[in-house]
């Protein structure tokens, strides 16, 4: 259940399931990693116009490159600076993944009725007139993922300890989903799923003076 206080909210996400947010332009918010050892995977939205959304093609696309780090601007599919990444703990995170959902787990594993992050954004951005089909492929928060000499797609365990996190600053007025991957077959999701912590945090100026 979220937590606020008069500056600050935090909510607690269970593991393997998802929470929307509203983070106002120039303010801030922080994904942590409880526990240690779990994805998270983000999308945002400019919540005065839905249609526009992160973008992991023009974000690395702008960066020239497949990481992003400190200083870094996430874009939108409008090609426009959505947050920018402010402060950063591990430094490995991904946006090459596709967020997985039902075919995933039946195709890849046989597995079916399996929880998956498709779904799970699903539920939560219903509500905001958000389909299926209108979300982006998120940014795998902590996901270890690489392309090698070959150009193949390599998926590393993630090396995120308890504690460990992303600050965002909002560039301007969102909505964002998490969903705590509930990945538990292979080498990048382990076997264990953990919740993780989403802080809202108050605006630039009155962090500046804090």
């Amino acid at each position: 259940m979220p937590e606020k206080t008069e500056k600050v909210l935090k909510i607690t996400v269970p593991a393997g399931h998802a929470r929307v947010f509203e983070v106002k332009n120039g303010g801030f918010f922080t994904v942590t990693d409880i526990e240690g050892g779990q994805i998270t995977d983000l999308v945002a939205f400019n919540a005065d116009d839905l249609s526009e959304k992160i973008s992991g093609s023009h974000t690395r696309l702008g960066l020239h490159s497949i990481r992003f780090k400190v200083g870094d601007s996430v874009r939108s599919n409008f090609r426009r600076p959505m947050m920018e990444i402010v402060e950063d703990t591990v430094g490995t995170h991904d946006m090459l993944v596709p967020a997985c959902d039902d075919q995933r787990y039946l195709v890849d594993y046989g597995v079916i009725d399996h929880r998956n992050c498709v779904s799970n954004f699903e539920e939560v951005l219903a509500p905001r007139g958000i389909g299926r089909g209108s979300i982006p492929d998120p940014l795998n928060i902590f996901e270890n993922a690489t392309v090698d000499e070959a150009g193949n797609l390599v998926h590393l365990p993630v090396v995120s300890k308890a504690g460990d996190h992303i600050t965002f600053r909002a560039l301007m007025n969102l909505v964002c989903a998490v969903s705590v991957c509930p990945m538990d077959l292979n080498i990048t999701g382990g076997d264990r799923i953990t919740d993780i912590l989403v802080t809202i945090d108050r605006n630039e100026k009155q962090r500046r003076e804090s």
